[in-house]
């Protein structure tokens, strides 16, 4: 039912149904949580260290927090791959469905909105607006998506209830499942809206104004051999970012397309599941867990701001080791009675520190300029 959390039917499935070994399927699984988890906290602590607050890198962040968001669904479908029932209660099943399709949509969502903002960005030959004015507008869609995305799931989680049978009727050992109230007719309509809502129609949106913006940029390098070195360079620069939405987008088809045909297909589906059901449900969920993983990987290798901030961080702790050892020897130049020494350590001192900081700065705030 879900994009990630099935709803356990009401019979086993078929003995001739075949399926991974848990311990492979834990094993990747953890693989991408951590990876996904760990990534993903490195490009948004990147972004706010370097400083680099535009629209671009908002969009960014609130990609990063639903892949964080989405990947806490792994733990759930790892301890039902060992557990063939539902240990969790309702609640945890209501909260187990909710928080993945409102991961997901914020997610689609959130990448429909940077083909836009690239294709804006790129069009713009005079600054209409702002920083500061387009943040806040970045900002506003972002708060009005979060609520959409947890206002959609809420007839659908309201619905779930945890069924519990006698092991007597039992063959597969299931004593609890996570069912819906809703019969199996309304559970498709849902299947058809959410396909609709969370993946139709921004990828729609999003294949429409990635195609115009490749157009556009098309046609601008053609121009750009006509124009001076300065706008050559802002043209990388733009390029630069916008081949990191383009790829952003083309992972999010390859690793969401193959769900969602399968999703369709057990919904139309009137014979019953095939025997590589499970397998390629598991397949299926690992594409897209993956691409939590490598939306912040395609993130750190594309842009500067990791590199940057690391880079900045680095310089900033041998400065203050650096600062601490010329105090030391400050002080153990006053302790000397020759007063020509004691000026000569100030003057290198004072001439040397205060050059550190202005490079500092300066690396800090190239990092904030020319990342995106």
């Amino acid at each position: 039912m879900n994009s990630t959390l099935s709803i356990l039917p009401s019979a086993p499935p078929p003995p001739l149904v075949l399926s991974l070994p848990p311990i492979p399927q834990l094993v990747i699984l953890g693989i991408i949580f951590i990876a996904s988890v760990a990534l993903n906290c490195v490009s948004i602590i990147s972004i706010v260290g370097a400083r680099a607050i535009t629209p671009i890198n908002l969009l960014i962040i609130n990609l990063a927090v639903s892949d964080i968001v989405y990947s806490l669904t792994i733990p759930i479908f790892a301890v039902h791959i060992v557990i063939p029932w539902w240990p969790f209660g309702r609640v945890g099943c209501q909260l187990a469905i909710a928080i993945d399709i409102i991961a997901m949509i914020v997610g689609v969502y959130t990448i429909t909105a940077l083909s836009v903002e690239r294709y804006m960005d790129v069009r713009e030959t005079t600054r209409r607006y702002n920083d500061q004015v387009k943040c806040a507008l970045v900002l506003g869609y972002i708060v009005i998506l979060w609520i959409f995305a947890i206002l959609f799931p809420l007839p659908m989680s309201s619905s779930l209830f945890v069924h519990n049978r006698s092991r007597a009727a039992l063959v597969s050992g299931v004593v609890s499942e996570c069912k819906s109230s809703w019969s199996a007719g309304e559970l498709s309509r849902y299947v058809q809206l959410k396909f609709a809502c969370a993946f139709l129609l921004p990828s729609l949106i999003t294949c429409t104004f990635s195609f115009r913006l490749i157009l556009f940029l098309h046609r601008w390098s053609l121009r750009s051999r006509r124009l001076s070195l300065s706008h050559r360079s802002l043209n990388i620069y733009k390029r630069r970012a916008t081949t990191l939405v383009l790829l952003i987008i083309i992972a999010f088809f390859v690793l969401w397309s193959p769900l969602w045909i399968l999703q369709l297909y057990d919904t139309f589906n009137e014979r019953g599941p095939t025997r590589y059901i499970q397998i390629l449900n598991f397949v299926t969920l690992v594409f897209v867990y993956a691409n939590g993983l490598l939306n912040p990987l395609l993130y750190l290798i594309l842009t500067q701001n990791f590199r940057e901030y690391i880079r900045t961080n680095k310089w900033s702790t041998w400065n203050t080791r650096r600062r601490s050892k010329m105090n030391d020897a400050t002080f153990f130049y006053t302790t000397k009675p020759a007063n020509h020494e004691h000026q000569i350590a100030d003057q290198q001192t004072s001439c040397i520190l205060p050059n550190d900081d202005d490079q500092h700065a300066f690396v800090a705030n190239e990092a904030s300029s020319t990342a995106n």
